[in-house]
């Protein structure tokens, strides 16, 4: 393990080097117009942006790394497509996700350093920064381009380019949605999340590689709503499941245009405020989807609430019979901290194992449990 003094040093260096690349990123972004006229400048700031990507990695500061990560993505995107025209509106959503990365960077050299309660006030609201400045920024290029084809661009081009895009949107989308509805199933778990969000960027990927600007926007915010660990599996399931095959509907409708976030999956991103955690069923929303979609979400939504069901309940007969206390379960082997409860038996410790959302044997444990429930009922005990 690295010395404290050594990290501190490093550190040091880190901050130091930061502060240099973020003098570079805001003289740019303050002349941005100009910039654009500047092949060595736009490479500048995309250095610097991974230059700060990459120390923070190496030194895990993850916030910072998020924030310089989109910025070294959206300076690329800047660098690759240089033939449209820069707005007051971009240059004020780029300067506002570049005071998040300043901000971090302070904290990080205060006292106190990058606290967790430094970084929730930091990043709040920064992930809708970016959605819109890569919305906005994705409509400026698309403008450019549509005016290019009307300009001359082959009809048989578009044409082909049209049968691919209806293609991959017919095969591709249904195998992710199935991978999240099994994802959906399983317990909620950093890991669960994980998976969720990537399945959400190659959802996004399918609209980048047609250059779908909407259909990449709205999978920005079902990404945004499945990182807020505000949002329990059993919300998140129905609405996400809805939106995404409504809109894979109208793409394949060629309806582009009326692909957008509703405001059921917009109350589910973070804002300036932490929203408020709704654990209700939205029976309202599933009530309005189609009926194949209906169909789908009812499936997937039942099994996440009768799996949460059975976790609460194995949860609460083990409080009952004293394998675990105040939230924790307790080992074999422990000694408790408090008395040990009347009728107290030992944990057998495979029993842990039932939290476990990638256990092998979870299985195994649910039906030694239904089966242990079984036997307790149909004991006479007086």
């Amino acid at each position: 393990m690295m010395d404290q003094d050594k990290q501190k040093q490093i550190t040091g260096y880190f901050i130091e080097e930061a502060k240099e690349h973020l003098q570079t990123i805001e003289s740019g972004l303050l002349n941005l117009e100009a910039l654009m006229s500047d092949d060595e400048a736009v490479n500048e700031i995309f250095r610097a942006a991974h230059s700060i990507k990459g120390g923070a990695a190496m030194l895990g500061f993850s916030s910072i790394q998020h924030v310089a990560h989109n910025f070294e993505d959206y300076f690329k995107v800047m660098r690759e497509n240089k033939n449209f025209q820069i707005d007051q509106d971009l240059q004020t959503l780029f300067l506002q996700a570049f005071d998040k990365l300043q901000e971090l960077v302070e904290h990080l050299q205060s006292p106190y350093g990058l606290t967790k309660d430094a970084v929730d006030g930091v990043m709040t609201g920064s992930d809708q920064i970016f959605a819109k400045l890569k919305a906005h920024l994705q409509d400026l290029i698309l403008s450019k381009m549509s005016e290019a084809k009307s300009a001359g661009m082959p009809k048989s081009s578009a044409k082909i380019d049209t049968r691919v895009m209806l293609g991959a949107f017919q095969s591709e989308v249904p195998l992710k949605l199935r991978s999240m509805l099994e994802l959906f199933k399983q317990p909620d778990s950093p890991r669960s999340r994980q998976n969720l969000e990537s399945i959400c960027t190659q959802l996004q990927e399918i609209g980048d590689r047609f250059g779908l600007a909407p259909w990449s926007v709205l999978m920005d915010s079902v990404s945004a709503a499945v990182s807020n660990p505000n949002n329990q599996f059993r919300t998140l399931a129905p609405t996400l499941i809805k939106e995404i095959k409504q809109a894979q509907e109208q793409v394949l409708a060629q309806k582009i245009d009326q692909v957008k976030a509703s405001p059921q999956l917009l109350q589910l991103i973070p804002s300036t405020l932490p929203p408020k955690v709704d654990t209700t069923v939205p029976t309202k929303i599933i009530s309005k989807a189609d009926n194949t979609s209906a169909d789908e979400v009812s499936k997937i939504f039942g099994a996440v609430i009768e799996e949460d069901k059975a976790m609460k309940g194995w949860q609460t007969f083990s409080d009952r019979v004293g394998w675990r206390q105040n939230g924790t379960w307790i080992a074999s082997n422990a000694v408790p901290s408090q008395p040990i409860p009347d009728g107290h038996f030992p944990t057998p410790l495979w029993l842990v194992g039932w939290h476990q959302s990638k256990d092998s044997k979870a299985k195994e444990f649910q039906a030694q449990y239904a089966a242990l429930l079984v036997k307790i009922a149909s004991c006479n005990i007086n």
